[in-house]
């Protein structure tokens, strides 16, 4: 078996969420219990941050790598989905899992993995537990997959986890209220676990903290301020941090407004797991976040990929995502923004097409997916909404027409599903 033998069993033999959606779920955690105690349970064998929410847990979570880098600690990052190339999901130090890794596992294991019949994430995530210990890291950065009480990462004894945020999406997983959806989120906290909640939702956080088995739980808005320094550019922004004594300025990537309501979370966790190495903390200890020192830079958040036309993508997937996307685009005040969009039918587009703002130009599409969104349908909703629009039955085709009717000061955005920006 080689690499590419590797990929095609993992993409064609075993159930995947891109392919099925909540069908290739597995309820509860009985399969990677079982899965991991073959492999000698390698969670066990490293410091965890865990890190879950509606959005920003993969931009935090890339954060928080980045700064235990720049602290000279071994750091694995699990995150989902990758966008290119399937070793975007395990990195250690910023650098892919070797390809050998991934045949040697498949291969180890594939007596194991016919027997308990698991998922993609399921056996990925396990692989990604097992590559860490063999790289011998010190601490391991987890992404939540979906929800959290019952995903499959959530077998890890975490020293510190930290949630984002709640905002409704995977509703027919998670639940149909922002309060159920904030209970399975809430099953990452363990109990000997520092907590942090990164942004402040005063209608769901008595959730988290009047019943919290944490023994530690940090509220981020009430350690750390940000504030803007100039002008934001549309490829960096500046900020002064406060935090405890410290008082320093960093300089980020992602110069969004949402990824600055992520920084309080992704400095506090940074700073909890720092402190369990019994690292000195200083001004100097958060320049890991600086544009310089990035070592793991997230794919599809705010990605510029191109400068002349001005092509962003962004993976925004649910309501409160295409939201924050939109008031982003308005502060730069573009003369056109051709809005490329499309998504998988799980979504509820007719919610999310009541949003779209009518100054927009949109180019509606699918992804090259088979639960992509049909275009008879999304043409309804746009109708139904006075939205300018045109629509294709490619990307490709999308873009080329973006191109032919671009101009100085416009934007092309491509959004609405990760599948989009893959």
């Amino acid at each position: 078996m080689n690499y590419n033998d590797s990929l095609h069993f993992l993409f064609n033999s075993v159930k995947s969420y891109h392919k099925l959606g909540s069908n290739a779920l597995r309820p509860g955690l009985r399969n990677i219990i079982k899965l991991c105690n073959e492999i000698g349970n390698p969670q066990n064998s490293y410091k965890i941050v865990h890190v879950g929410g509606t959005n920003g847990k993969g931009s935090s979570s890339y954060g928080i790598s980045n700064v235990c880098i720049y602290n000279k600690l071994k750091t694995g990052l699990l995150t989902s989905p990758h966008i290119h190339d399937f070793r975007e999901r395990i990195t250690v130090n910023g650098v892919y899992i070797e390809k050998d890794f991934v045949v040697d596992f498949i291969d180890s294991n594939k007596g194991i993995i016919k027997k308990l019949d698991p998922s993609f994430f399921e056996i990925t995530t396990a692989m990604a537990f097992k590559y860490f210990e063999y790289k011998a890291i010190d601490v391991a950065i987890i992404e939540v997959g979906m929800g959290g009480r019952f995903d499959s990462t959530n077998i890890v004894n975490s020293d510190v986890a930290l949630i984002t945020n709640i905002g409704l999406d995977h509703q027919k997983i998670l639940g149909n209220t922002i309060e159920k959806i904030a209970y399975e989120k809430a099953g990452i906290i363990k109990k000997e676990a520092d907590f942090i909640k990164g942004e402040r939702q005063d209608e769901i956080d008595n959730i988290f903290f009047s019943n919290s088995v944490a023994k530690n739980y940090f509220k981020s808005w009430e350690h750390i301020k940000i504030f803007s320094k100039k002008k934001k550019r549309v490829n960096f922004s500046k900020y002064k941090v406060e935090f405890q004594s410290l008082d320093f300025e960093i300089k980020v990537s992602n110069p969004t407004n949402y990824f600055k309501k992520n920084l309080p979370g992704i400095i506090l966790a940074s700073y909890r797991i720092l402190k369990k190495f019994n690292i000195m903390i200083d001004e100097k200890s958060f320049d890991g976040l600086n544009i310089e020192n990035e070592k793991n830079k997230i794919i599809s958040r705010w990605d510029i990929v191109s400068s002349d036309p001005l092509v962003i993508v962004d993976g925004c997937h649910n309501k409160p995502s295409i939201k924050i996307i939109i008031d982003e685009i308005n502060l730069h005040k573009f003369s056109k923004v051709f809005f490329v969009i499309g998504g998988t039918k799980e979504k509820n587009w007719n919610e999310i097409c009541k949003i779209l703002p009518n100054n927009f130009f949109y180019v509606v599409t699918k992804p090259n997916n088979d639960r992509a969104y049909s275009l008879t349908k999304f043409r309804k909703h746009f109708d139904r909404n006075n939205l300018k629009y045109v629509s294709f039955n490619s990307l490709d085709k999308s873009l080329e027409y973006c191109k032919q009717n671009y101009s100085r000061n416009n934007l092309i955005f491509i959004g609405g599903s990760l599948f989009m920006a893959s």
